[in-house]
């Protein structure tokens, strides 16, 4: 994704891709909201989905489909790499450890977009000029060095744990 958006960002300019990404991001939450009443909300599981999204020459996102439990078997090394990555952060969110406290907008590659409205980016206000599009907490495409980030929010983690009093 960060080649993508470093590609079209040099063909198309910053701007255009900035809108795009936030097109994209509403692709994922209306799809999702389109069918929240029918997924199922049990704490004790989740669901993987895969988004297979088309541009064109306008710079305009169109859903193509939207895959439950997409496969994970890699048929390149990058894609092994990008899946091997998903599992590992996955399994952070997922968190059977207890190491997070609920209120992370960020772990691994993952960003929270939603949470019974939108996750602002902290560096972001709200976009009047175009309301229908939320100024959601997300890097899609972005640089992310994930390693590092969850190393700082596990850093973070372990040292309020350590400051609570007992």
């Amino acid at each position: 994704m960060q080649q993508l958006r470093t590609y079209l960002t040099g063909r198309h300019g910053q701007e255009s891709v900035n809108v795009l990404f936030r097109l994209i991001d509403e692709i994922f939450i209306k799809s999702l909201h389109s069918v929240q009443r029918v997924m199922i909300n049990d704490k004790h599981c989740f669901e993987l989905y895969g988004f297979d999204i088309m541009i064109d020459s306008n710079m305009k996102p169109w859903l193509i489909e939207v895959n439950a439990s997409p496969s994970l078997t890699a048929s390149s090394q990058s894609d092994y790499e990008l899946k091997f990555g998903l599992l590992h952060d996955v399994l952070h969110i997922v968190d059977m450890e207890n190491r997070l406290c609920g209120g992370e907008k960020r772990v691994g590659g993952f960003d929270l977009m939603w949470n019974d409205g939108p996750v602002a980016n902290d560096d972001e206000l709200w976009d009047t000029a175009t309301p229908h599009m939320y100024p959601t907490n997300t890097f899609l495409g972005c640089y992310n060095d994930r390693e590092k980030q969850l190393q700082q929010l596990f850093k973070s983690l372990n040292s309020q744990q350590q400051s609570k009093p007992t």
